[in-house]
């Protein structure tokens, strides 16, 4: 099946670009590694079939363009977007690097001034979005990139666009906007009324699990999860990682709250309170 997609997105956009192999396969959408007209190397990503069918494309693709508006050194702008033979696809810069679930998975826990200073760049990057009015929504450590140049984050405005587009039908697909270790608890609840905070959430998910080697949630389903989310409180961090600062340790813990009042408000907020533990000991 992923050799025949290959061939139907060779087939739509050979015209624009020249679409070499299939990278991988994410939840929402198929990667392609493809060269743009110059040469340069881009990722195309095709949301799923089964996914398109449930999203209107002319919003979907208003929504993506309305985030392809943001400009951040530490955001992957989206470069191209289209409906091409029933297929929605985006375009990004090829970004150099590992994405943060592959250094996770290469060393377990990571260094402690690493992965802070990793997430006081995204915050760089969500405060700037934030202030234009939109939440990544799908934080997670495969939407970040370690690059020569920093943390980078990637899809930005793909889960809104998809939430946005698809309303009840994407749920009746089967589909779930967002993944669930990292959900805020009201993206688990399904509340309609998703602000930046979700985003402060998830990525309080992302450090922990950094820190700590593992989520706070886990289980079989993602039913169980998503209970977890929105009732359960997390393990204490510092009894997973004894080397973690106490005072790094509260701040995770206040971005992982369940209440939206009771987390860290805005981005700039919990990056002041991660930059003492970005630095190296």
């Amino acid at each position: 099946m992923a050799r025949d997609l290959l061939a139907r997105v060779r087939e739509a956009l050979g015209d624009r670009y020249t679409v070499i192999t299939t990278v991988g396969r994410g939840g929402n959408a198929t990667l392609f590694g493809a060269l743009d007209p110059s040469g340069r190397k881009v990722a195309i990503k095709v949301l799923h079939p089964e996914l398109a069918v449930s999203v209107a494309a002319d919003r979907f693709l208003r929504e993506i363009r309305y985030a392809a508006q943001l400009d951040h050194p530490h955001i992957a702008p989206l470069l191209d977007s289209g409906e091409t033979d029933y297929l929605l696809w985006f375009v990004m810069p090829f970004v150099p690097g590992e994405t943060l679930r592959e250094a996770m998975r290469r060393q377990r826990m990571l260094p402690i001034d690493g992965a802070v200073r990793a997430a006081t760049e995204v915050l760089e990057a969500l405060t700037h979005a934030h202030d234009q009015g939109l939440a990544h929504r799908d934080i997670k450590p495969d939407n970040i990139v370690c690059s020569e140049g920093g943390a980078m984050l990637v899809d930005f405005g793909i889960a809104r666009a998809i939430a946005s587009s698809g309303e009840d039908r994407v749920t009746r697909s089967g589909f779930v906007v967002g993944t669930e270790e990292y959900m805020s608890p009201e993206q688990a609840g399904g509340s309609p009324e998703i602000d930046g905070r979700t985003d402060l959430y998830s990525l309080g998910v992302v450090l922990f699990e950094a820190l700590a080697g593992r989520p706070p949630f886990s289980a079989a389903s993602a039913a169980a999860v998503l209970d977890m989310q929105q009732h359960h409180a997390p393990p204490e961090l510092r009894r997973l990682r004894r080397d973690v600062p106490r005072g790094l340790a509260d701040v995770v813990m206040k971005a992982l709250a369940k209440a939206r009042e009771a987390r860290w408000q805005t981005a700039v907020e919990m990056r002041q309170a991660l930059l003492p533990y970005a630095l190296a000991p």
